[in-house]
């Protein structure tokens, strides 16, 4: 059963989700990275995330994601070209974080529109297929040795500043998702 104030406490979050912000994983292989981001995008509303992993086999990291996952939407696809594609012919723009002298700085796109950010495995980064669908190559600046942040921190980075845009045009002030779409959401959520 749920309490009076825990229901209070479910729909206030449901209520800042943002249905048109969403995250895609390409081929990370860390379950740690992966529960980090999981967190984040759960910490600044985002509820559909988007993990392709040719493999099929994703582990989530209890410890480091906190239970997060358990609040997301998370579609799982064996390539990046039919999660692209989708989420394209739906209206979203395509961000791919990526270490490419055409790479702007991720600060100066906007994140008010839909949009998916797309982060690559810790290794190798985006793939072709991510580059090809770009709307936008995107990267944080660097002034140190080193060329890149571990991807969970860029991903909470890049997504952060996408929390501060939103919050800033107002778009945390109202439930933004469909009224099914919510009835759904919430009734996952209070399962037992």
């Amino acid at each position: 059963m749920v309490t009076p104030e825990r229901m209070r406490r479910l729909i206030e979050v449901l209520d800042r989700r943002q249905p048109d912000l969403t995250v895609v994983l390409e081929e990370l292989r860390n379950p740690h990275n992966i529960s980090a981001v999981l967190r984040s995008c759960d910490a600044i509303g985002i509820q559909y995330v988007h993990i392709v992993e040719e493999s099929g086999a994703v582990a989530v990291s209890k410890n480091v994601s906190r239970g997060s996952a358990q609040w997301l939407d998370i579609s799982f696809y064996a390539d990046s070209s039919k999660c692209l594609s989708q989420l394209r012919n739906q209206g979203f723009k395509i961000y791919v974080t990526a270490m490419d002298r055409r790479a702007v700085d991720f600060r100066r796109v906007d994140f008010t529109c839909p949009c998916a950010v797309v982060v690559g495995s810790e290794v190798e980064g985006v793939s072709e297929t991510a580059l090809k669908y770009a709307d936008e190559l995107i990267v944080i600046p660097m002034v140190g040795f080193v060329q890149s942040f571990n991807v969970s921190v860029a991903a909470a980075i890049v997504l952060y500043e996408a929390f501060k845009q939103r919050e800033n045009a107002g778009m945390y002030k109202g439930n933004r998702l469909s009224e099914e779409e919510r009835k759904r959401i919430l009734s996952r959520w209070t399962r037992p």
